[in-house]
């Protein structure tokens, strides 16, 4: 089960069913990547497995790929979306978070940073360093669960 149904299951006490992991895309043959590429890689891999999820549990919320490096997350029901950024030259990713609606308070922007470790690329938050999963519920919480207030679970 994903962080998403638990929210799910947690705000809304649905109970039972419990959904398929999503399937990982295969990445097949390609030419060597950066590490900071494939960092940003699977990000958005992860953000699209999560907003499938959340889609598949009655969410209203959507994808869409921007410039190479960019990506926009929105909740039309909410009245949110959220624009994801790298530079991955700076070893950085920026998320905000838009308004669709005068009234509607949104959450100040972040920024990630990365930085290497062994043979891959670490996210941090205010020198924290994060999953992956950490680091998507960061940027998707506020997006997908809006109206009920978050923050940090006894688990």
């Amino acid at each position: 089960m994903g962080w998403v149904q638990e929210q799910i299951e947690s705000r809304t006490e649905i109970s039972g069913n419990v959904l398929p992991e999503p399937a990982t895309p295969n990445g097949g043959s390609r030419s060597p990547r950066s590490r900071e590429l494939e960092a940003w890689d699977r990000l958005l891999q992860g953000f699209a497995q999560d907003i499938e999820e959340f889609q598949r549990l009655g969410g209203d919320c959507t994808l869409e790929l921007g410039a190479e490096l960019q990506c926009r997350i929105s909740n039309p029901s909410a009245c949110i979306a959220a624009v994801v950024t790298a530079d991955l030259s700076a070893r950085t990713i920026e998320y905000s978070y838009e308004s669709a609606q005068e009234k509607t308070a949104v959450p100040e922007k972040g920024i990630l940073t990365l930085r290497p470790s062994d043979n891959a690329m670490d996210l941090y938050s205010a020198d924290q360093r994060f999953s992956s999963e950490q680091t998507r519920r960061l940027v998707l919480e506020p997006l997908l669960f809006p109206t009920l207030p978050s923050g940090p679970k006894g688990r």
